[in-house]
């Protein structure tokens, strides 16, 4: 499948330390698509991709709301699941 994400969700897995080489790989390999990038991942790997990004998801333990990164990982989650249903 191919997931089209944003500069700034592309820039975001590149900083996350436990992402596992194959799915570098594969942020690394993102094909330009105008403004935004399309990443190729295979079932297995967007799953994998899912739960990393769930471990990032975090609130604001003083506001309830999720935090400037949190929202970024979700937003990755939630365009995962969309490129899964297509």
């Amino acid at each position: 499948m191919e997931v089209r994400m944003t500069p700034q969700m592309l820039d975001m897995l590149k900083r996350t330390p436990e992402l596992p080489d194959n799915l570098r790989s594969r942020v690394e390999a993102a094909a330009t698509e105008g403004e935004n990038f399309a990443v190729t991942l295979d079932d297995d790997e967007a799953m994998a991709m899912t739960e990393l990004c769930e471990w990032y998801v975090k609130k604001d333990p003083a506001t309830g709301e999720l935090t400037e990164s949190g929202k970024i990982y979700d937003a990755i989650i939630e365009t995962i699941d969309d490129a899964n249903v297509s």
